[in-house]
This record gives structure tokens, C-alpha cells and sequence, in this order.
């Protein structure tokens, strides 16, 4: 399946959906306080996410017209989303559209005041799904309002998680452990989510949405495992983001638990301590010293296998699960999303 058919679909889509998200970002005194609240949002990312939202709807028979409104809030819970992220990891850079990367809002103007945008955004979010909510005359609105509380909740939890980790310096992570906390971030907010919010609009009800995480879990285990692969592996140039900017921040990833299993006591010891160093404290000889240890005991290559491993199985719920829907072309194009996560450089 090839995955150019899902990355069309994402370039037809993404202008219809920032044509909404845009009248809903001020341009308003103090100027430069809301030219960073628009500047992630303006950067535009590959609307990944808002893509989901509207094939669900389409694989359900739904009005795209009616599912704009929700899926520019499924972008813009990942605009504000990820200016907090970047402010948690203390990320430097970030894609832009206009250059290959620049810097993060709180590299451009510090941790305060990238919260402050981050949270307009937040509360413009809210706005949008209240919008969303009166624009119906049923109770589809509102249960995509209910749906993204419980979606942003248990997301935060993840993320609570994972920062833990990081705060304690735990390395010794089960694989089961770390799929525990990607299932909350990935599974459920960048894939499950979305073609969740989809599917109530074009009406399904909520036992029916229980099927979708049948194979949706999967499909968001492959994305994350396969973003920490590419974070050291392609150029940053092409990823938006600084390679190896997982080890840089501390990140426990698929790769980084295997490294860790793997590896000797010695070897072990001076990975921990690399990893509970602030970033500013680290050296770029330690990082290297860490990448070429996750190389050497093949930490990378089994992480990849692993992504395409759920991407198979995935695949595989996907299309058992909808083998008899009439919506050929949703189908299609959802089998070439799940094929696309495995097979991207950014």
C-alpha cells in the first residue's frame, strides 16, 4: 500500500481545516503577544492529526463540511500541546513552515511567556469546541466537547509519567511500561482521539467507538516508536527537529530501554549518568557516545522492527474489522496512513 495516497489526502486537507482554525486566532493589541500566540499554529505542521478526524468521518459516512470545526480543534489542542511539551523537554528547536526548523517559543522568548501563549491557545481550543457544540442541533458538538476532556486528561497522565521518569532518573523501564505510557500519548491522543471525534460526527455511538481502538493503539505505537527513530536518524534538517534531541532531553524511548537491557554494568553506569544530567550539562561527546552505543547493540534497528511490527498488526484489525465498508476510498487511505508512519522522515 503505498503511502502517497494518505500524504495527498493530508495536502488537500490541511488548507479546508486552517482556513477554520485561523478565524479563530486574534489579531488584536499587544501585538506581540498574539503574533506568539499564531506562531506555532502558523508554522503548520503536517495536520496528521486533523487528517485522522476527517477520514474517520468519511469511513463512516459523515459530512466532511460538518467535521471541519472539530478537527481545527484536534489541531490546535496540538499547537498549545506542544508549546507546553517543548517547555517540559526543554526543546530548542521546532518545525516552521517557512524554514526547515527554527527555534521553540521559549527559546524565542522564554519559558513565561511560551506558557502564557501556550494557554491562549488552550482557552481558544475551548472556544472552538464550545462553537462546535452550539453549532448542531443534536448532541454531536457536545459529545466531542465531552470526548476532548477526557483525551486531553488522560494525555496530561502520560505525560505526567514520563516526566517522572525523567525527574527520578528510572532507566530500568519494562517494554510494557513504556507501551503503558505511549498508549495514553500516542495511541489514544494521536490516533484513537481524532478518528474518535471523526466518527461522532458523522453520528456512531459511543460502545461503537470501542472498535476503533482495536487497531488504532497499534497504529499510535507504530507513530511514537517510529518518531524516536527518527529523532536519531534523520537529518534535522528534515525532521524539524535536532537529531538526537531525545537523548539531549532525557526521553525514555523504545530504543533507550533496549539499550539499557542490553548493555554491560560498566557501560550501563555511565549511560545513567549521561541520562541524569540536565541537558545544559551534557556534552556533545557524551551524546555521540550514547548513539553509537544504541547502533552498536542494534537498539535502533529493533525499535524499527517493532514499529512496523504494530503497523502490521494494525493493518491487519483495520482491515478485518472493515472489510465490508462501502467507503472504498476512506479505507484505502487509512490503510496508507498506518503504511506512511513507518515509512516518514518527518
Amino acid at each position: 500500500m503505498s503511502d502517497n495516497i494518505f500524504r495527498d489526502e493530508l495536502k488537500r486537507i490541511k488548507p479546508l481545516v486552517w482556513n477554520v482554525y485561523r478565524q479563530y486566532l486574534p489579531i488584536n493589541e499587544p501585538n506581540e503577544f498574539y503574533d506568539m500566540v499564531r506562531d506555532y499554529p502558523e508554522r503548520q505542521g503536517k495536520y496528521f492529526r486533523a487528517g485522522l478526524v476527517l477520514l474517520a468521518n468519511k469511513l463512516y459516512g459523515g459530512n466532511e463540511n460538518d467535521a471541519y470545526l472539530s478537527a481545527a480543534c484536534m489541531q490546535a489542542s496540538e499547537d498549545w500541546l506542544l508549546i507546553h511539551d517543548d517547555i517540559e523537554d526543554h526543546s530548542e528547536e521546532r518545525r516552521s513552515t517557512k524554514e526547515k526548523y527554527k527555534p521553540t517559543l521559549n527559546a524565542l522568548y522564554g519559558d513565561e511567556l511560551a506558557i502564557n501563549a501556550g494557554d491562549a491557545l488552550h482557552a481558544i481550543m475551548w472556544q472552538m469546541l464550545a462553537d462546535n457544540a452550539r453549532k448542531f442541533n443534536d448532541d454531536r458538538g457536545w459529545r466531542v466537547f465531552d470526548k476532548m476532556q477526557d483525551v486531553i486528561r488522560v494525555t496530561i497522565e502520560g505525560q505526567y509519567q514520563e516526566l517522572m521518569w525523567i525527574r527520578n532518573n528510572r532507566l530500568g523501564i519494562s517494554e510494557q511500561e513504556y507501551y503503558e505510557m505511549i498508549d495514553k500519548k500516542a495511541g489514544y491522543y494521536t490516533v484513537v482521539a481524532p478518528l474518535s471525534l471523526g466518527a461522532i460526527m458523522a453520528g456512531v455511538l459511543d460502545e461503537d467507538l470501542e472498535q476503533i481502538k482495536k487497531w488504532g493503539m497499534f497504529f499510535g505505537r507504530a507513530f511514537q516508536i517510529w518518531d524516536d527513530v527518527m529523532n536519531l536518524t534523520v537529518n534535522s534538517e528534515v525532521q524539524g527537529k535536532e537529531i538526537a534531541g531525545d537523548i539531549w532531553e532525557g526521553k525514555r524511548t523504545l530504543i533507550m530501554i533496549h539499550l539499557f537491557t542490553h548493555c554491560n554494568l560498566q557501560e550501563r553506569a555511565y549511560i545513567s549518568n549521561i541520562y541524569s544530567l540536565e541537558r545544559k550539562f551534557k556534552t556533545q561527546k557524551q551524546i555521540a557516545y550514547v548513539l553509537d552505543a544504541m547502533r552498536n547493540y542494534d537498539s535502533i534497528k529493533y525499535a524499527m522492527e517493532k514499529a512496523k511490527e504494530f503497523s502490521v498488526v494494525a493493518s491487519d484489525e483495520f482491515a478485518t474489522i472493515y472489510k465490508n465498508n462501502e467507503e472504498v476510498d476512506a479505507v484505502e487511505t487509512i490503510k496508507s496512513a498506518i503504511n506512511f508512519v513507518v515509512n516518514r522522515e518527518r
